[in-house]
């Protein structure tokens, strides 16, 4: 049986009018769309994402794919941690925020698989700006 994985995501079209985007290459510009929509993404806005998945989908070179994803990080687009090969979309719940406790919960069980303290704090930190982010954070029961 296939997994369920998520039909939609919002993107702004905000993102169009965004300093930070306008200043990305066109690769640049679709690695983010890449990270913000592909397969590997979660309710949460991270995923654990192997260089080589992504080289592989995208038909780049491991190089190029490097060179792309340090743009991004280095315009503040996302939060990668290399050593775990996460990566969190930035502003992700600024467009998908949580719309019901137990959706927060579901985000939140995200969250909490993150190998890397780097993502996950900023992870964290995101989704407590949140209404139900912040009401799971403070009690967790909420989502009962």
């Amino acid at each position: 049986m296939r997994k369920a994985v998520r039909q939609f995501h919002k993107v702004s079209p905000e993102v169009w009018r965004s300093k930070r985007f306008l200043a990305l290459t066109n690769d640049q510009r679709l690695l983010w769309f890449y990270f913000s929509t592909g397969p590997h993404q979660t309710s949460a806005g991270c995923c654990k994402l192997p260089p080589a998945y992504a080289v592989a989908d995208l038909g780049w070179t491991m190089n190029h794919y490097l060179t792309c994803l340090e743009a991004l990080t280095d315009g503040d687009l996302v939060t990668c941690d290399s050593e775990t090969s996460e990566i969190y979309v930035r502003r992700w719940f600024q467009t998908s925020p949580p719309t019901n406790a137990k959706h927060a919960a579901g985000i939140s069980s995200n969250i909490y698989r993150l190998d890397s303290d780097e993502v996950r704090e900023r992870v964290e930190e995101e989704f407590s700006e949140t209404e139900f982010g912040a009401a799971f954070l403070s009690t967790p029961s909420i989502a009962q």
